[in-house]
């Protein structure tokens, strides 16, 4: 018996060894603005770059989010994102010259939610006009198959934290299952071993 739930720990640590390395979040590689750069020139897009894909389930963008703060506390992009494979880009948009955030918050392909943020130097180059900034975070003004309600949640929502223990949970329940179901099977086996015969006590000898 000992030697039976011996071997069937090592095949629940091989599976669960396995299947790990799939469930590992995505993180950032490569980003525009740079982290801790400094941007002299507005590119057309910023973007977010993952090791990974992105899971963007129907194309609808739900629960991604990047957003540029500025100096002033205002917000500079339109709440409006793209996901293309590991990438993410909103429309670029500044303010005056100084110290800007970028907020972001993906789903990685895994399913968990993975959220960050990084500040960036803006020098404005001689003669642009400044963006006029919000105050609140901006709603995406798309017809409803874009990522309005997405762009306007926080990378730090409270309300992604439960899809994010939901997916936890996922993974841990499913390595219970290989488990238990990795011990029903060796005792099973145990038990179908057949009995040594019994003696039979000679009849000569009571």
């Amino acid at each position: 018996m000992a030697g039976a739930v011996l071997s069937a720990s090592v095949v629940a640590a091989s599976v669960l060894g396995l299947a790990a390395p799939a469930s590992a979040h995505n993180y950032l590689v490569a980003s525009t603005p740079a982290v801790n750069g400094t941007l002299t020139s507005l590119p057309k897009t910023f973007e977010i770059t993952t090791n990974d894909r992105l899971l963007d389930i129907g194309g609808t963008d739900s629960g991604f989010a990047m957003r540029i703060v500025g100096p002033d506390g205002k917000y500079y992009e339109d709440g409006c994102v793209d996901i293309e494979g590991p990438s993410m880009t909103t429309a670029a948009a500044l303010g005056v010259s100084g110290k800007y955030t970028v907020e972001w918050q993906i789903i990685s392909a895994d399913g968990h939610t993975v959220s960050d943020q990084y500040g960036f130097t803006w020098r404005a180059p001689s003669g642009a006009t400044p963006s006029k900034g919000s105050t609140k975070p901006p709603t995406c003004a798309t017809d409803g198959t874009g990522s309005s309600a997405a762009a306007a949640s926080s990378p730090d929502d409270a309300s992604a934290k439960p899809a994010s223990a939901a997916s936890d949970a996922l993974f841990i329940g499913a390595g219970g299952l290989v488990v238990v179901a990795a011990l029903v099977a060796v005792l099973l086996l145990v038990r179908r071993r057949p009995a040594p015969a019994a003696d039979v006590d000679d009849p000569d000898e009571s």
